[in-house]
Formats: C-alpha cells, sequence, structure tokens
C-alpha cells in the first residue's frame, strides 16, 4: 500500500485551482481544468476556418444551379429533316449535336477519353485531389497556368453551366459542381453526357456530330485510329483539327494512343497500326441537295415554333422530299441549261456574278430554272428545284417566283369549257379578232405562228395552243367561269376577268400551277400541296401530324376529258418532243410561252407524278429568238420524269362512268360518215355528245349545194 505523499509530491491544485508550489519554490503546469475562457476561445478559433469554409461554399453556391437543374438539364440540339425514306438532307443548329446512347459510342472512343482525360474517372468522387496539387505546384512554380487538373465530371460541369474564364471562382464553383453531379448520376451518365456535350471543333459539339464533321460517318462505325483523333480534339479543337493541321492532330493522337497502352486499353501493337491506318477527312460539307426545299421548311418552322426552337431543340421533321427524284431533278436543270447556254453562245453560270436585291433574295443575271413535282394523289412535293445554286441566290423560283404562265393557263381555260358543257369536238373559228380596250386602244391578239387556222375543233385548238379559240372560248364561257374553276383546282394568285386571261397574263407561282393541274390526275379531285407529314419532339413525341386535305375540284368526267385533251399535246401537238423521244407512256401536258419569250413552261402529269418546269431570267427579258416552252423547259422536263418514272409501271387515267365515244370528223365535229377523209374517237361526258352527223362530206353534197342555189 502506497504511503502518503505530500501536496507537492501528487502536483495537485488548490481549492482554487492554483498550481500547488514545488519544492525549490517553482509551480508547475497546470494538467487539470482548463478555464472557460480559455475553452471559449479555442472553440472560436475552431469554428472560424469551419465557418469561413461553409460561408464560402454558401457563397459560391448561390447562383449555381440546383439539384433539380442538373437532372433536367438538356443540351442544345440541333433539328434534322428527313426524306420521305428516312434519309437525314439538313440540319438547323446553334451546336451542331445529336445525342447518342453510351451502347452506340465504340468501346475504343470511351478508353481514349477516360485515358487521356481521367485515368482515374472510376475511382474518384468529382475531384481528383493529387492531380489537383501537382497542378497547382506546377503553376505556383511556373507563374501561370500551365497544367489542367479537371476531371471528366468537372469539364461537364463547366461545360453544362460555367464559362471558360481561367479564374478561381470558376474552379471553386466548378469542383462544387462536380461533387453535386457525382451525388446525382452514375458514372455511365456522366459519361454519356459529357461524350454528347464536348466540343470538337469546327461547330460539332458531341462525338457522333464530330464523327460525321470529320469522318462522314456514325460515331458507332468508328475505328481505332479516327476515336483516338477525336480524344485528342477537346484539349485544343482549333491547334490540333485534323482537316488544319492533320500533322498536329496525328502528333496528339500518338500521346492518346501511348496512355492507352499505359493503361492496358490497347497492345503496342495495335497502337502501331492505328497510328499509320489512313485517314479519310473530310474537308467541308457534303454539297446539298434540295437546297431550296429544305430553306422552303425553314421558314415554315421558324415561322410557327420560333427560332430557339428551331436551332435548340432536336426536332425531327419527317418531309415529303424523295432524294433519288431531286437529284434527278437537279441534274435534268443543270444538264439542259448548260447545254442552252452552249448553244446560244451565253456567258455561263459559274463565269457571271450576281445582282443583289433587297426582300426577297438575292437574283442573278444568268439563265434560270426552277422545277416541282408532287404526287397528285397526296400532295406530296417530291421534289423542289427554285434555282440552279442556292449559294448564288437564295430566291426560292418555285414558290417565291411570280410569273405569266402563257399558254399553260388554257388547262384552266379548257377544262372549265367541258365542265360548262362544251366538247373536244366543238368547232371555233380561228380568225383575226379586234378588242377594244378601256383606254380606247385595240388589242389585236395573234397566234404563235402569225396565221389562222379557220375552223377547228377545241382538241385541235388546245393541241396546237392556238390563241386566238382560247380566247373566243373564254369570251363565250366567260372569264369569271374560268377563274372560277382555276381557284377550285388550287390557283390562288390574284386573277381577274380580263380577256387577256386566256393566254396566261396573271401571274402565278411553279407551285401553286403544279399543284392545280395535278387535280386532273386524280379524277377532279384536289390534295393540298404538302411538305412535311410529321414533326416529332426530340424524345420522340408527335408535335405534328399532316394527312392529306383533299376537296373535289371538278368532275371526274371533266377531268378525263381534258386529261385526253391534253394527251394529244404530248402527241400531235407542242409537246410532241416527248413522243420524238420514244417515251410511249401514259402522259399529258401543255406547254406555256409569253411575249418576247421572256417565261417558258411545260407542266404536264401521269397518273402517279405532277410536274412543272420553268424557265427565264429573274429579271423578265427574253431569252431569245424562239426559246419556247418546247424547246427550253419541256427537255428538263422529259429527262426528270424519264428518270423519275423508270420504275413505275405505266397506267392509263382512270375512266369514270357517265363517258361516251363517238368517232367524229376531225374538219367538222360531227358524227363521222363514210366519207369523211379524217376521222377519230372522242371522248364525251355524256349527255353532250353531238347526234348531227357529218353533211359536209357525204356523197351528192356539190349536188345538193346546187339545187339549194337554184331554189
Amino acid at each position: 500500500m502506497m504511503g502518503n505523499k505530500s501536496p507537492e509530491d501528487k502536483g495537485y491544485l488548490g481549492e482554487r485551482g492554483e498550481q500547488a508550489p514545488t519544492a525549490n519554490g517553482l509551480k508547475r503546469p497546470v494538467m487539470g481544468r482548463i478555464p472557460k475562457s480559455h475553452m471559449i476561445v479555442v472553440v472560436v478559433m475552431a469554428c472560424i476556418p469551419v465557418g469561413l469554409m461553409l460561408g464560402l461554399y454558401l457563397w459560391f453556391s448561390q447562383d449555381l444551379p440546383s439539384t433539380d437543374d442538373l437532372v433536367s438539364v438538356r443540351p442544345w440540339t440541333r433539328t434534322v429533316l428527313y426524306d420521305v425514306h428516312g434519309v437525314p438532307i439538313k440540319s438547323f443548329y446553334e451546336q451542331d449535336r445529336v445525342i447518342v446512347a453510351l451502347d452506340e459510342i465504340p468501346q475504343n472512343l470511351t478508353d481514349a477519353f477516360i485515358a487521356t482525360e481521367d485515368r482515374k474517372f472510376y475511382r474518384h468522387w468529382g475531384l481528383n485531389i493529387l492531380a489537383i496539387g501537382k497542378a497547382i505546384f506546377e503553376d505556383v512554380v511556373a507563374r501561370s497556368i500551365v497544367r489542367g487538373a479537371s476531371t471528366i465530371t468537372q469539364q461537364l460541369a463547366r461545360n453544362l453551366f460555367l464559362t471558360q474564364e481561367q479564374t478561381i471562382t470558376r474552379k471553386i464553383k466548378e469542383a462544387i459542381l462536380a461533387i453535386r453531379i457525382e451525388r446525382h448520376y452514375t458514372k455511365e451518365e456522366i459519361l454519356t453526357m459529357y461524350l454528347n456535350q464536348i466540343y470538337f471543333g469546327d461547330g460539332a459539339y458531341g462525338v457522333e456530330a464530330a464523327a460525321r464533321r470529320f469522318f462522314g460517318k456514325p460515331v458507332g462505325e468508328l475505328t481505332l485510329a479516327e476515336c483516338s483523333i477525336l480524344a485528342g480534339l477537346p484539349r485544343n479543337p482549333g491547334a490540333y483539327s485534323p482537316r488544319r493541321h492533320l500533322e498536329r492532330a496525328r502528333q496528339r493522337q500518338a500521346i492518346v494512343l501511348a496512355s492507352m497502352i499505359e493503361m492496358d486499353m490497347i497492345t503496342a501493337e495495335v497502337a502501331a497500326v492505328a497510328k499509320n491506318d489512313t485517314l479519310r477527312i473530310m474537308q467541308g460539307e457534303v454539297a446539298e441537295v434540295g437546297a431550296y426545299f429544305t430553306e422552303h421548311i425553314r421558314r415554315m418552322l421558324e415561322d410557327k415554333y420560333g427560332a430557339s426552337a428551331l436551332y435548340r431543340d432536336g426536332l425531327k421533321v419527317h418531309t415529303t422530299l424523295d432524294l433519288t427524284l431531286q437529284e434527278a431533278a437537279e441534274k435534268a436543270v443543270e444538264t439542259n441549261l448548260r447545254a442552252m447556254e452552249k448553244r446560244l453562245g451565253y456567258e455561263a453560270r459559274d463565269t457571271t456574278g450576281a445582282v443583289t436585291t433587297t426582300g426577297e433574295g438575292t437574283r442573278t443575271d444568268y439563265i434560270q430554272a426552277a422545277l416541282v413535282a408532287i404526287d397528285p394523289e397526296t400532295g406530296h412535293v417530291k421534289a423542289m428545284v427554285g434555282g440552279r445554286d442556292y449559294i448564288d441566290s437564295n430566291f426560292n423560283r418555285a414558290t417565291q417566283a411570280l410569273r405569266q404562265p402563257g399558254s399553260a393557263f388554257k388547262i384552266f381555260v379548257y377544262a372549265a369549257a367541258i365542265a360548262s358543257g362544251l366538247t373536244p369536238a366543238d368547232i371555233v373559228m380561228d380568225d383575226p379578232i379586234v378588242v377594244d380596250m378601256p383606254d380606247s386602244t385595240q388589242w389585236r391578239p395573234k397566234n404563235f405562228t402569225e396565221t389562222f387556222a379557220g375552223p377547228v375543233t377545241l382538241r385541235h385548238a388546245l393541241a396546237k395552243s392556238i390563241n386566238i379559240p382560247a380566247i373566243k372560248v373564254a369570251e363565250r364561257i366567260g372569264q369569271g367561269t374560268v377563274i372560277h374553276y382555276a381557284r377550285k383546282m388550287g390557283i390562288t394568285s390574284p386573277l381577274k376577268p380580263y380577256m387577256s386571261i386566256a393566254l396566261g397574263s396573271f401571274e402565278v407561282t411553279l407551285l401553286e400551277l403544279v399543284s392545280a393541274v395535278g387535280v386532273l390526275a386524280t379524277s377532279g379531285i384536289r390534295a393540298e400541296p404538302v411538305v412535311i407529314t410529321r414533326i416529332e419532339s426530340r424524345d420522340g413525341r408527335i408535335l405534328e401530324r399532316h394527312l392529306p386535305r383533299k376537296s373535289e375540284a371538278i368532275s371526274a368526267q371533266t377531268a378525263y376529258v381534258v386529261n385526253s385533251m391534253l394527251q394529244s399535246v404530248v402527241r400531235e401537238g407542242t409537246g410532241q418532243a416527248i413522243k420524238w423521244r420514244g417515251i410511249t407512256r401514259t402522259l399529258a401536258g401543255k406547254t406555256g410561252t409569253t411575249d418576247d419569250y421572256t417565261d417558258a413552261w411545260f407542266v404536264g402529269f401521269s397518273p402517279d407524278l405532277a410536274v412543272g418546269v420553268w424557265s427565264g431570267f429573274d429579271e423578265k427579258r427574253s431569252m431569245g429568238e424562239r426559246e419556247t416552252g418546247a424547246r427550253v423547259s419541256l427537255p428538263i422536263w422529259i429527262d426528270f420524269v424519264t428518270a423519275a418514272l423508270a420504275e413505275v409501271p405505266d397506267r392509263p387515267f382512270s375512266e369514270p362512268h357517265g363517258i361516251v365515244r363517238r368517232e367524229i370528223c376531225t374538219e367538222t365535229g360531227f358524227l363521222a360518215t363514210s366519207h369523211c377523209p379524217t376521222r377519230r374517237s372522242e371522248v364525251f361526258v355524256s349527255g353532250t355528245e353531238t347526234l348531227r352527223f357529218c353533211d359536209l362530206h357525204r356523197t351528192g353534197r356539190l349536188l345538193l349545194d346546187l339545187e339549194e342555189s337554184v331554189h
């Protein structure tokens, strides 16, 4: 048992906590209770840095996105237009980006990014503290920022929400956001967002856009060589662009491949093959097909949805365009106009300058053309050429240009005539006429041949495009009746009941003319022109769906008879070049030429396709003597239709009930007798057929005339 010790030996404190003196009189250090005042000071001192850190965290976090923002973040994506077969034809964007899932991205590409940008990606919680420490040390030594230490998560945070400025404030915010992102997303989700968000240069955001921009293929088809090129770009897209600095891009690629070797992702042998692999770099945008069509749709979308939705929300727009037909249309236009330039000695398109006008776009000083092809059953616009070169001139001559259709408008004159009870066999006199005008002048219309044929049937007058009979027919049924039927068939441009309407004196667009003529191919049923079938949101939700909008414009019987008359244009009239080219399928159409050969047209159709072509200068001036619709526009029409219908079986126009046929004398229009020298089978709407036999060619007519003269 231990004996008692003195206070000095025990080192006890007195009643007041004072330190007991030692044998030599010195006081020992206090080993017991700390005074309260001292404890408060210690606690306060400990809380200060914690409080400062908490305050800084709250300060820097005050304008950062919330957790909800992180979960709902949607990067800008491009709106894509697809043709009728689902082939992409055009994109609109502020940032060129196509979102893809992680399983669509090659493993080589994800490995290359991890090896190059963030080797500890699957092990850290948003920040790589060791890398940050090394970066700070190197930056201090160099007295500038020489080393980056951002993880993939930090880079994602910066790209999604922050600027690219190199400041301490931004780096702190970036770190806070990175930690938040790691708390709310899996590593796979973070990697997917990063690969879809990162900028690769040349306007491409995300791996899919970059793969298509630099290599012309989907990301899923990239080789290791291509993957390692892409993985090297985000560090400095401008300096390592394979388009402009291929040698630098190759040097950067070597670093990426070496990093992959160090992480045992690939072998040295595989890397060597990739380094020597041939790269096919896309040096520019692929030549754009259907530029006038896609611009027409862009305007529609921007008017309805606004620019923000168009360029950022990733709409999926399914159009009616058939790329195969569009390419055939553009080829037909350019090939034939090149030949025309050579034939007439015009300056070629690519050697002339463009003249800019305000409002509607740029006009050119070289010969132009436009083409529209429509499926008459649905109204779907299958091809649209608005000019020869969209870069030269964005003025769409198919939808924006108002031009006089000339004799092509006679289609509506004769459709109104048949609907009013006239027949193809009716006779009209082709002889000179003089019309007194309101301004006291006289209008003396003339025929293209400047001759007169006397009595002609309506069929013959239309086939040969004789002007005087068309004017007389319009006068007989009334110009208001012509306008009425033109409106029903689809002409929307202003028309007035003047006598000159029969010769196409009022301006129309090519699109409305083709759509209206298409009524004749579908037994009188009009389908409104359609360029979009449906629009989807970026996640596949249907925003719009456009079904054909149809209405009865004219009777099926009227349409069939007019079709028959327009087939005569092809067989024996101004459109005979179709027959001369050896084309025997069912086709109908009409030429059109305006005064002084300013505008040249051909509008025609089969049961499956309605097509119109206009040619001329933007400035309304002559193309040259005798440069008619048959000479300028019809060859374009033939080349396109031949290609467009090559795989489509020929079939006749559907014959409705209420059609009768009679053999008539082509000189009188009456029922033919055995004495009539020229006869033909004519079609009539039931009830309008002639019942009178020809008495001009019967035997003894001369004697009868003599007897009548005696009496």
